[in-house]
């Protein structure tokens, strides 16, 4: 039997990195998930992330709490890399057999996977346990269910803001007390704020689509809709889409696509990010990159506002957020979700977000941790007006489709309404 003191050094044991090429075959991966870990008198539940910096750091702590009150289940935390737009690791374990028994997931593609028949129904754990999904807020317990059937426990849940360096605003005479609030205010910030010499970028008001400026979070800002609930299908030509997205291609004419991104490509993430580095001023982001400031530049002077709209009023935003799934196949269903439940409770959401700055799927534990903090409340207020993808059971492919029409669209590969025609036509074709 391992003593407590000893769980740290087995969770440590249990992270392995694993990188995985965006949109490569099966077979391509670089290296093999390791062995389970094996403790004396207990069953070893193997459970998928992809969280590094602090989102590990919370994680970890909360697999260490749950381990230290169990005497017959241990979790292995492994480091899986995925995204968005990819989980080619995790389909390929799925069909080879021999998944994870748990896998931190994006709760937009739960719908997708369960239609799928990827993943394990947690209704029947639900209903004999009477485990309370009503304790989350109610749009986050939708995205965990497909026909009617629960495929997921919610985790976390964000919002989208304008993040601004209040120092940049007054170095260029900018009040950092009134951010811009229309389109055309952001679009002055961004030229007083864009430093060129000898034709080569030094600093950068924003760049709009990196960060989280996906195109559901311009589309919503000019107040277009993607989804149609009573036909089922999903309507990227709305006008107001193709006004952001020829918002978008604006901003690439006037700054030129090919050198922002050859600028932004030479950035990262974390303490690479070029708003920490400050080389820009702006970005849209969610309460997650809080952390990363505190870590990396813990004295860089900023707020955040709602993200402008062409009106400067009718703010809105969206709001994602991960879960934890069982894939089909998972070898220990019941020590799953023996985890499943503490991890959803109050306890393990309040520590994983206290140590990254997530907002939690339970109001309660939101009010508890952020309601005097001036920052997390702007993210929490604005959760009324909130938008969430559409659920569909191919989210994913209007996900990456939408990610590649941006890319098409900036570097002149096609007129604004004609890419979003094209989209249309193929998600709703599916």
């Amino acid at each position: 039997m391992a003593r407590s003191s000893d769980y740290k050094r087995y969770l440590l044991i249990g992270i392995s990195t694993i990188f995985v090429t965006a949109g490569c075959q099966a077979t391509e991966t670089s290296e093999e998930i390791e062995e389970p870990i094996s403790v004396e008198g207990k069953t070893t539940v193997s459970y998928w992330h992809n969280h590094t910096g602090r989102g590990q750091e919370a994680l970890e702590q909360v697999v260490e709490d749950f381990n230290r009150s169990q005497e017959d289940i241990f979790v292995q935390a492994i480091y899986s890399a995925s995204s968005e737009g990819d989980d080619q690791r995790l389909l390929t374990a799925i069909a080879g057999g021999n998944p994870p028994d748990l896998a931190h997931f994006d709760r937009f593609k739960v719908a997708q996977y369960a239609a799928e028949d990827s993943l394990e129904s947690l209704t029947p754990f639900i209903e004999r346990d009477s485990f309370d999904m009503g304790k989350y807020y109610d749009y986050a317990a939708m995205e965990t269910m497909y026909n009617d059937e629960y495929y997921a426990i919610p985790l976390t849940t964000d919002s989208r803001l304008l993040f601004y360096n209040k120092d940049r605003f007054e170095e260029v005479g900018l009040d950092p007390d009134n951010p811009p609030s229309t389109i055309e205010e952001l679009d002055e910030a961004i030229d007083r704020l864009s430093v060129f010499e000898s034709g080569n970028i030094k600093q950068l008001g924003m760049v709009p689509w990196t960060a989280q400026g996906w195109f559901y979070t311009w589309g919503w800002s000019f107040g277009g809709e993607f989804y149609d609930e009573n036909t089922g299908e999903v309507t990227l030509t709305d006008p107001k889409n193709i006004e952001a997205l020829e918002w978008l291609v604006s901003f690439a004419e006037k700054y030129d696509a090919a050198t922002i991104t050859s600028f932004d490509t030479a950035q990262g993430s974390n303490e690479m990010d070029p708003f920490n580095l400050e080389l820009y001023s702006m970005k849209v982001d969610g309460p997650f990159a809080i952390s990363n400031i505190e870590q990396y530049n813990p004295d860089l002077n900023f707020g955040v506002t709602p993200i402008p709209t062409p009106t400067g009023d009718n703010f809105t935003t969206w709001s994602g957020g991960m879960s934890l799934i069982m894939p089909k196949g998972a070898k220990h269903p019941d020590e799953a979700w023996e985890f499943m439940k503490y991890y959803g409770s109050e306890e393990a959401q309040r520590t994983f977000s206290e140590i990254d700055n997530q907002m939690s799927v339970i109001d309660t534990v939101n009010e508890e941790l952020y309601s005097d903090d001036p920052i997390m409340s702007e993210f929490i207020d604005i959760l009324p007006n909130s938008n969430a993808r559409p659920p569909i059971a191919n989210g994913q492919l209007l996900w990456n489709k939408l990610d590649k029409m941006v890319e098409y669209a900036i570097h002149g590969r096609g007129e604004p309404e004609e890419l979003l025609e094209k989209v249309n036509k193929r998600v709703n074709e599916q």
